[in-house]
């Protein structure tokens, strides 16, 4: 059953990430092209902005999921109504505390912003922004017992119809009257609207959340708190590291290259979201699985999950390295484009982020996040102060390198320590071999593909599809003759052939008349 609702969540949710890919750059496309890229500029800013304020948030989500395992395994429908009082309390106050933290930065916008942005309205942008990251505290607590009841794929259904007609509302609107305000204003009413309507699922799926006065006892709610205040400092670390680059940059460099960079972001960031919501689809499984399962099944199941990040992970950062530029040239034009090192840098962060995957996931489902809980702190002070250092000399390139060394000197090899002598009661060096291995592989391929780039066609269109073809084929034609014999791809095909064969191949059909 746990392979079977992964697997649901994983399909449904990559049909959801993949309509908001396509339908992102439709609108990113509408907004350069009828606003200009200062528009796009100051969406990154603000949206880096509200990612810092988040903070309030504190690891609630998290803590929210990792709470509701066991409750929802053992049926104790007492205490999942308890926890949920709570988080709809805990989510108010985040809520009020967000919006006023928000209101607070009002006087210092311009103070963030390198130039004349040629922005109009900007003060009523930022408070758009605001509302559309405050509001939904309001109602987002109960979405958190579907997902931990492995059942994702219902609010990725919903996510899917609510992103098609907003999107294409707004590239309407914009297209016919290029007002950024009433753009903004449909967002807010989607997402608003959206919420309500899982909420209302969530009712009807489990009718005992309704409104009820069950609560924690003294003991839980301290055990629960325990564990909310070093998920916090996890939480803590991963807002300033994913959220300060494009603060710095606005700061620094002005917001024509927070608009260049978010041009990158959208690609980036649409692949990160589609890759994490395949193995965040895991990640109740995983934490059903840590509830029951032996120490041995953990560890193999751990290994199939890494091996799949580090190869699907790989696989991207090849493409990316070869063919983000051409694509972004293609779709934008020249005057959209980063240097080559700058490109380098941008794939790396993302690389270096995506692989660690499989760490957190399992980290947060056994709750090691009380352990070693103030290391998170010190990811964060470096990356602000080496990104503060190096972004004059370096820029971009200085930005970027100061939020991958600092991921390198915590998070890589802390967390897989954390797992292997508290969970697996395994030699760590067996995880920093593979890593090695793939790291090798996707560094020699890169350099492989990179010297057969085709550029003799006239035509951008067809070097770009005769390079991707061949980026397609090459790098997992590699992986899979080398890696052919592992037990990692043995139980993948095993998986592929009872979940997927037997569902849509009849059984019929594969008999010789």
């Amino acid at each position: 059953m746990r392979i079977k609702n992964s697997l649901m969540n994983i399909i449904f949710g990559l049909v959801s990430q993949i309509v908001s890919l396509l339908m992102g750059f439709f609108v990113r496309t509408a907004i350069i092209f009828t606003l200009g890229i200062e528009y796009v500029g100051v969406e990154g800013l603000f949206t880096s902005i509200l990612l810092l304020l988040s903070l309030a948030n504190l690891g609630f989500d998290t803590a929210m999921l990792y709470s509701l395992y066991h409750p929802l395994t053992e049926g104790n429908t007492y205490k999942i109504q308890a926890l949920l009082n709570l988080y709809r309390k805990a989510y108010k106050i985040i809520g009020l505390i967000v919006f006023g933290i928000g209101l607070c930065i009002f006087p210092f916008l311009q103070y963030l912003i390198n130039g004349d942005p040629k922005v109009a309205n900007l003060n009523i942008i930022y408070l758009l922004f605001l509302l559309n990251a405050t509001l939904t505290y309001f109602s987002v607590y109960k979405h958190s017992i579907i997902i931990a009841d492995q059942k994702g794929h219902i609010i990725s259904k919903v996510r899917t119809k609510f992103l098609l007609f907003s999107n294409v509302l707004q590239i309407v609107i914009l297209l016919t009257t290029h007002m950024y305000l009433l753009v903004l204003g449909i967002q807010l009413i989607v997402r608003i609207s959206e919420n309500l309507y899982v909420s209302n699922i969530a009712e009807k799926l489990y009718p005992f959340i309704k409104r009820n006065s069950a609560k924690l006892n003294q003991l839980e709610k301290k055990e629960f708190f325990r564990g909310l205040y070093a998920q916090s400092l996890y939480k803590v670390s991963g807002v300033v590291i994913n959220g300060v680059d494009n603060v710095v940059i606005s700061v620094y460099l002005g917001i024509v290259a927070v608009g260049t960079y978010s041009n990158y972001l959208l690609i980036l960031g649409a692949l990160s979201t589609l890759l994490s919501y395949i193995f965040y689809s895991l990640t109740a499984s995983v934490g059903n699985l840590v509830s029951n399962g032996s120490v041995e099944r953990k560890y193999f199941i751990f290994r199939v999950i890494n091996f799949t990040h580090l190869w699907i992970f790989g696989f991207c950062a090849i493409n990316l390295i070869i063919l983000l530029n051409p694509f972004l040239s293609y779709w934008l034009g020249q005057e959209y484009l980063f240097n080559n090192y700058i490109v380098l840098a941008i794939v790396l962060n993302f690389f270096t982020a995506g692989i660690q995957g499989t760490c957190t996931m399992f980290r947060e489902t056994t709750g090691l996040f009380k352990i070693g809980k103030y290391r998170p702190i010190i990811a964060a002070c470096i990356n602000i102060a080496l990104t503060l250092l190096l972004v004059k000399p370096l820029g971009i390139v200085g930005v970027l390198l100061g939020t991958i060394i600092s991921r390198l000197c915590v998070y890589f090899w802390f967390d897989p320590y954390l797992l292997y002598k508290h969970i697996f009661d395994k030699p760590l060096r067996t995880y920093f071999q593979t890593y090695s291995k793939f790291m090798c592989i996707v560094v020699g391929i890169s350099v492989l593909l990179k010297t057969m780039e085709v550029t003799a066609f006239t035509d951008p269109l067809v070097n770009l599809m005769i390079n991707f073809l061949v980026c397609l084929i090459i790098p997992n034609l590699i992986f899979y003759l080398l890696f052919r014999k592992s037990e990692e791809i043995n139980y993948l095909r095993s998986i592929f052939r009872t979940f997927v064969l037997k569902k849509y191949i009849p059984e019929n059909s594969k008999k010789v008349s």
